[in-house]
């Protein structure tokens, strides 16, 4: 009877010990992006762009204001636009943060003679050791000419 219950304990043991072992990434991580309105006047409306982020160890933001941590990349231009963001924890703290972080951009245009063209925007973090987080891309936006 000891041996059936070891046998049938042995398995879930090791499950659990595997599982407590598994090493957590120092990759940032972004998820649940949204930009809203998905409809903007030129030059007149602003648009706010939201996501989710996660980073194990807690290192996302930078001290330095020449620093920039944020990548907002418009389709239609070849860079993105960089920002930076303020330490998103206490200054060596190594700990998990979580958190929803929104950026308003102002004043879009349409770069061609058209009345109206549709962008995506392409959205990363970067932590200050480097590490550059997943890349979401968001649904179209239109830009309109009254």
């Amino acid at each position: 009877m000891a041996l059936r219950r070891l046998i049938f304990l042995l398995p879930v043991v090791l499950l659990v010990a595997s599982s407590c072992n598994e090493e957590q990434s120092d990759i940032p991580e972004i998820s649940n992006l949204t930009v809203t309105p998905s409809l903007v006047s030129e030059f007149t409306d602003s648009l706010v762009i939201s996501f989710d982020y996660y980073d194990f160890n807690g290192d996302l933001g930078h001290q330095d204001p020449n620093v920039s941590s944020l990548s907002v990349k418009d389709s239609r231009l070849q860079s993105a636009d960089l920002y930076h963001v303020i330490p998103l924890s206490p200054e060596g703290s190594n700990v998990p943060i979580q958190g929803r972080m929104s950026v308003r951009l102002n004043n879009l245009f349409i770069l061609g003679n058209d009345t109206m063209e549709e962008l995506q925007f392409e959205v990363m973090m970067q932590d200050q050791k480097g590490n550059w987080s997943n890349l979401l891309e968001s649904d179209t936006i239109s830009v309109y000419r009254p």
